[in-house]
């Protein structure tokens, strides 16, 4: 990928905070307002979302350290990202199991699966790409939004309201950095393409997959029957 576009721009930046404030008022408005429908807390959830947490803390940070000139501290950081990531991907697939178990609903863990699988391969190529600073920031963002879709979930159960309700708000953001490059700088980074066309190409697979008798299936007999099956 040739990194044509120049290094520093405050959109990344801004929208790195702007995600990390979403995630936070999604998750704590449904703590806060919709209490009857939390299942039961444990330590696990505890750790599970302290580790989302500084993910997307540290996501919003590094980019503000570049923007300040920090880049030695980014740098450190950033090779210190792999361990908070074992640790955040590991205690996701505890909580994705705790969720099959509790309420047995396919499209969960069709989901968690295919946006892990996203994240991994985001979050690898932008370590490939690091010395490309174009490349490797829009390939970290769309890393990071492939994990925001249980925040925006949040939204529709606060009302009672159908999953759906949240897709406009999930597209939005999946296409502010291919809206920013045209806008800004007259062509799209191939990088954003990939994030934002790896995104669309997610949807289908999650639904078909979520939809297949033969998931429900699968679900059942790795990782056992949910609670109040016969």
């Amino acid at each position: 990928m040739n990194p044509a576009v120049q290094p520093s721009e405050p959109f990344f930046r801004h929208f790195a905070w702007l995600i990390l404030i979403t995630v936070v008022i999604c998750f704590g408005a449904k703590a806060v307002f919709d209490t009857a429908d939390l299942p039961p807390i444990t330590p696990l959830h505890h750790l599970h979302a302290l580790s989302m947490l500084a993910w997307f803390a540290l996501f919003a940070i590094q980019p503000t350290l570049i923007d300040r000139g920090h880049r030695h501290l980014h740098r450190s950081l950033g090779r210190w990202s792999p361990v908070l990531v074992v640790v955040m991907l590991a205690l996701g697939v505890q909580i994705s199991l705790l969720n099959w178990q509790r309420i047995g609903f396919p499209l969960i863990p069709a989901a968690n699966l295919v946006n892990l699988l996203l994240f991994i391969g985001l979050y690898s190529a932008a370590l490939i790409y690091r010395r490309a600073p174009a490349a490797h920031k829009r390939l970290m963002l769309y890393a990071t939004l492939a994990m925001t879709g249980p925040a925006f979930g949040r939204i529709p159960e606060l009302f009672d309201a159908d999953p759906v309700m949240a897709v406009p708000l999930i597209l939005a953001y999946q296409i502010a950095p291919v809206l920013h490059d045209f806008l800004v700088h007259r062509r799209v980074h191939p990088a954003s393409w990939i994030g934002f066309g790896l995104m669309l190409a997610a949807v289908p697979v999650i639904l078909g997959l979520a939809g297949s008798a033969e998931w429900a299936e699968f679900l059942t007999r790795v990782l056992g029957p949910p609670a109040g099956s016969p």
